[in-house]
């Protein structure tokens, strides 16, 4: 991070501290239509032009080590093939034998060769067909045009991010200001910790706008958040391609961690001291968010399942003895506990919100100055189906382009 950024980050918490009147210049934000968390229509265009065309993080490239390991990534009705082939390269590919299309392997492992259980076609980690039994009868077979269908993949940081769309910008393009705003984290080093996954009752977005605001925390959080992190300094940044950044300034915890745990054993070097004064947590556009601190944090994703139900995943990664996990660490497990009660807390009107959102008893939301990280990630996922193809009804108002940072 730009020493200059820490600095603005650093004044947006006192400026905010100290304010008591709505910030001059600022346009007050439009409703956005209820429907968009509703309807059918909506719903698809987001599958076909908003998850088919954006970078999603997959998996930790750790979890695929060693050449031959590979991992299954099933979401979104897709079922990829992550795979670290013999060269140390990191290839995905969609899970379907070129011959009759039964899936190549059902779920994670290790081997030199993805072999189709149906007719045991064989593949290399690559992706490339190698062998086909009794090839001779199929007289015109090209083993070179017969690869598994390839999934653009790349890394950024210790993390595998795929994009079903060859056109996609590339992922370091399309992350912009995020990569060197957290490169002191040098989260490549770090290891996974636990992990927490839970089946939420509503739209996927209804649970992902609940982790961009702190409008929220005094009232739902008075015993946990509230207690370690003052929320009256939250300083937003909106940054370029949805992407947002969110500071909390520390009420203690400046060594990291989560209360009752001694974090120092855990403690990343690299991390500058802003983030030790406050809680930086960055939006990472579509679905991600993530509360980074220099003893450990999770990269939270959520996930749709349906229109009305979605998947939350935490994957908590840190630095200290690589053995340590939430299995047989005190201070991990403690982690991932006080993650959880967090978590709870966030998801306990989840449900209720999509019931009134479909009973159309509820038509939009009308979101404060505090809220504009949900507002500007709308007018990304408009810009990003394209606001052509939006029933205008449904459409958000493009009005925050001008307070972008970065």
């Amino acid at each position: 991070m730009k020493p200059a950024v820490a600095e603005r980050i650093s004044e947006q918490v006192r400026y905010e501290l100290g304010r008591d009147h709505y910030p001059e210049g600022f346009p007050a934000l439009p409703e956005i239509p209820g429907g968009r968390y509703t309807d059918d229509a909506f719903y698809a265009l987001e599958i076909e032009h908003l998850w088919k065309k954006s970078w999603l993080c997959a998996i930790r490239a750790d979890e695929i080590a060693k050449p031959g390991q590979y991992k299954l990534f099933e979401r979104l009705g897709l079922s990829i093939i992550i795979a670290r082939a013999a060269d140390g390269t990191i290839n995905a590919m969609h899970n379907a034998c070129r011959h009759r299309g039964a899936p190549i392997v059902a779920g994670d492992g290790k081997g030199n060769l993805l072999v189709c259980r149906y007719h045991a076609w064989c593949y290399d980690l690559k992706g490339r067909l190698v062998r086909v039994p009794e090839e001779h009868d199929f007289g015109d077979l090209d083993k070179a045009e017969r690869s598994l269908l390839p999934v653009r993949c790349d890394t950024w940081d210790g993390w595998v991010f795929i994009n079903l769309d060859p056109a996609a910008r590339p992922l370091r393009e399309d992350l912009g200001v995020l990569s060197e705003d957290l490169a002191p984290l040098q989260m490549a080093d770090l290891r996974i910790k636990g992990r927490l996954t839970y089946r939420i009752e509503c739209n996927w977005k209804a649970a992902l706008d609940a982790f961009l605001e702190a409008y929220h925390v005094k009232a739902i959080h008075p015993q946990t958040v509230a207690m370690l992190l003052d929320a009256k300094g939250t300083a937003i940044s909106l940054l370029a391609g949805g992407h947002t950044r969110m500071a909390l300034p520390k009420r203690f915890n400046t060594k990291g961690g989560t209360w009752g745990t001694d974090a120092e054993p855990y403690d990343i070097p690299t991390v500058p001291g802003v983030f030790r004064e406050n809680n930086l947590a960055y939006g990472l556009f579509p679905n991600m968010v993530s509360p980074f601190d220099s003893a450990g944090f999770p990269f939270i994703s959520f996930w749709p399942v349906s229109k009305g139900v979605c998947e939350c995943e935490l994957i908590f990664v840190g630095a200290g003895d690589e053995a340590e996990t939430a299995e047989n660490s005190e201070y991990w497990q403690t982690f991932l506990e006080n993650y959880d009660k967090i978590q709870m807390e966030d998801f306990q009107f989840l449900a209720g919100i999509q019931r009134s959102l479909e009973s159309g008893a509820f038509t939009g939301m009308k979101l404060c100055y505090q809220e504009r990280r949900i507002y500007w990630m709308h007018e990304e996922f408009d810009r990003r189906i394209g606001v052509e193809r939006i029933p205008p009804a449904l459409r958000v108002a493009q009005v925050l382009e001008p307070f972008v940072v970065g």
